[in-house]
């Protein structure tokens, strides 16, 4: 594990700075054509990854496992899940990547839907010319709207998602669509980790009860994190009241106390003291921007 690539950002880069609805679209091939198309295998911390291949093929490997990309096909990778790439020189199609949090703003009323769609899988889409029409559509309109300064872009942006992963259900549901479940246990635990931290934001338990949750000691959840992340159980839990806190400050009027009361904090002071330790600038600063 030590030698897996790890991204904070896309393919290559590991300096994405916090963007809570973070949206992403580019061509397939221009960023495969940088490293001669092959996408060594890695995973992304934050980032949920949507390829869509038009036209040629290619290879996806994960954890030892191959699966045969012919187009026309969609491939849905979630974060945390090693995945790599071999694809031939003529190959076509978009990749659109999007935050972990606000992946975690769709579908909120069918969480069926979410968790199908959090699977890293293949749908080929060869006999269903009007499944890639409609989704074609979709992310055109995703695309325009990623460009364009239009009024209530978050609303359409979020509307244009949730219509694709409902198209994408859909067409699971009435094919086979080839899935590869992690058999990595550390990035297994990890992912249940952050699953449990999610269940559980409005009243964070201790790092000993998360580990007696997923079957594992204190000491064991730990050594997954490092493994993974790079860091310990208590800095992933506080990542992601960062994070929390970072939404709270640029999207809502709420006062620095308030927020830090939001977050589970009895003490604004400590609040505001961590959140200058892991970001750079104390919260006030940093909603200014």
């Amino acid at each position: 594990m030590s030698n897996i690539l790890r991204f904070r950002g896309l393919y290559g880069d590991q300096h994405l700075s916090f963007v809570s609805d973070f949206i992403h679209l580019e061509p397939l091939q221009e960023r495969s054509k940088i490293y001669s198309w092959e996408i060594k295998e890695h995973f992304h911390s934050n980032l949920i990854q949507i390829f869509i291949i038009e036209s040629s093929e290619g290879t996806l490997f994960s954890e030892g496992k191959k699966i045969n990309l012919k187009a026309p096909c969609v491939v849905t990778v979630p974060s945390n899940v090693l995945h790599g790439f071999n694809f031939e020189p003529k190959i076509t199609g978009d990749v659109i990547t999007i935050s972990q949090s606000f992946f975690q703003t769709l579908l909120t009323e069918k969480p069926y839907i979410k968790k199908e769609m959090g699977k890293l899988s293949c749908l080929n889409l060869k006999n269903k010319p009007e499944v890639l029409a409609d989704l074609l559509k979709l992310k055109s309109k995703i695309q325009q709207e990623i460009f364009d300064e239009a009024p209530e872009k978050s609303l359409a942006l979020k509307i244009y998602f949730e219509l694709f992963y409902l198209e994408l259900y859909r067409s699971t549901l009435r094919s086979t669509s080839e899935a590869l479940i992690s058999k990595n246990k550390n990035l297994a635990y990890f992912q249940q980790f952050q699953v449990l931290i999610r269940k559980h934001a409005q009243n964070l338990p201790s790092i000993r009860t998360f580990a007696k949750a997923l079957g594992i000691t204190q000491t064991h959840l730990n050594r997954v994190c490092h493994t993974v992340a790079g860091t310990s159980a208590l800095k992933v839990v506080q990542d992601f009241t960062i994070n929390e806190a970072k939404k709270y400050l640029l999207n809502t009027s709420y006062s620095i106390s308030e927020i830090s009361y939001f977050l589970n904090f009895n003490d604004p002071a400590y609040f505001s003291r961590l959140f200058k330790k892991r970001v750079g600038v104390p919260p006030g600063e940093f909603r200014k921007g």
